[in-house]
């Protein structure tokens, strides 16, 4: 074992440079940096990085406590498509065999495409025969075939598929976040392992008071339900619109919330007036960087209705748990093991919206039912912290990465 113990990590999330040359990182991948500090001396964090103002999510690296010498934040050249990466590569390529060099543990979060920087981390890894590990918590190969239309979208769902699945086989450890995604790519990886992944710590869960009046409100009026991500064809957004077009058609009360801003975020406005849903119905703040305000919305919503379409494990249904806040929506591994610890949900095969749509008229019609929920809810999820999840995975990749490991 090392005297000294340096973590160099693959960020999926890019940085961003303004014109007076300062570092924007993305906040909640700050959280997970300051987290990782716990169990590393130092942390050398590479990812690509944009040039120009940041989108909304994004602060100074100062702001985030990261300009410190324990954590080293490494921007390398857009490499992300083939013909940028041929450029790009040879410097970026130097400066990840640099940090190689200094760091005793290498984990890279994985992407697929070519020119990802993850792909690119792990076969230079492998070839320098340096010990390993990829995180994932999609199934990339879906989600192009999903969100890019025509022969694009194939040619990418194809490509991303084969490497996915020759990076799965020469890393040393797959971290897979989730049951679904574990279950997808356990039986390809090498040596897999499910792990978990929230920001959230338990003085994050709903207060006692809060969740009394959260039941109370549940007993009676309108049905309030919410989803909290981005808007995008992978997310479900229309099937998720078609439930709430099918609740108008049956003259049922509700207040539904998407938060979270998307490429569909424009198609999403004009297909809900397209469906006759009005705006006393439907709120769509577009994205909302306070966290406090997006706890506020986890926790007024009565349930969280959800359609993914591809095999991931969002974080956002832990989230909403934490919040006292069930889960209702399409089925499958991830969420299907989220609800079936208290019972803090209900679940239909994906794209069934037919079944869905019966589900949210149940429980508008028995708010015994849905208070049920709430309750099991309010239960769940209490062993995946910030704290717990990120001691999980640092104890897995201290065992399995061990440089002194054959």
């Amino acid at each position: 074992m090392p005297t000294t113990r340096t973590l160099m990590i693959g960020l999926g999330s890019p940085y961003y440079r303004d014109a007076q040359g300062r570092l924007f990182v993305e906040d909640q991948t700050g959280s997970g940096l300051h987290a990782w500090q716990v169990y590393f001396d130092k942390i050398i964090a590479f990812a690509i990085c944009g040039d120009g103002p940041p989108p909304s999510g994004w602060s100074l690296a100062s702001d985030l406590g990261l300009d410190i010498d324990e954590i080293e934040l490494l921007a390398l050249p857009d490499t992300y498509a083939p013909r940028r990466m041929l450029q790009t590569w040879p410097v970026a390529r130097k400066l990840m065999v640099e940090a190689m060099d200094r760091a005793d543990y290498l984990t890279f979060a994985y992407g697929g495409w070519v020119g990802d920087p993850g792909e690119m981390a792990s076969k230079l890894a492998a070839s320098k025969g340096r010990r390993h590990a990829i995180w994932l918590d999609r199934v990339e190969s879906q989600v192009f075939r999903s969100t890019t239309p025509g022969i694009k979208g194939r040619i990418k769902a194809a490509v991303s598929l084969r490497n996915e699945r020759r990076a799965l086989r020469r890393a040393d450890l797959a971290m897979l976040h989730g049951r679904t995604v574990f279950d997808y790519f356990k039986d390809i990886a090498r040596n897999p392992h499910i792990v978990e992944d929230i920001h959230l710590e338990d003085s994050d869960r709903i207060p006692p008071d809060e969740l009394t009046e959260k039941l109370g409100q549940a007993a009676r009026g309108p049905l309030e339900f919410a989803y909290v991500g981005r808007a995008d064809d992978m997310k479900g957004w229309q099937p998720w619109l078609q439930v709430l077009a099918a609740l108008n058609a049956r003259d049922i009360p509700f207040h539904a919330t998407w938060l979270g801003n998307g490429p569909a975020f424009d198609a999403m406005k004009a297909k809900a007036s397209e469906l006759g849903i009005n705006d006393t119905q439907l709120t769509l703040p577009g994205f909302v960087s306070d966290r406090a305000k997006v706890l506020e919305t986890f926790r007024r919503a009565q349930f969280l209705l959800f359609c993914h379409m591809t095999d991931e494990s969002p974080r956002n249904l832990i989230e909403s748990l934490h919040s006292a806040t069930p889960l209702v929506g399409f089925s499958d591994a991830f969420s299907a093991a989220l609800v079936a610890e208290q019972g803090a949900g209900s679940l239909v095969s994906r794209g069934d919206v037919d079944a869905l749509v019966e589900i949210v008229a149940d429980l508008d019609a028995n708010r015994s039912k849905l208070t049920d929920l709430i309750e099991a809810a309010s239960k769940s999820a209490r062993h995946l912290t910030r704290q717990q999840v990120f001691k999980d995975r640092a104890e897995i990749m201290l065992a399995e990465l061990d440089p002194g490991k054959s």
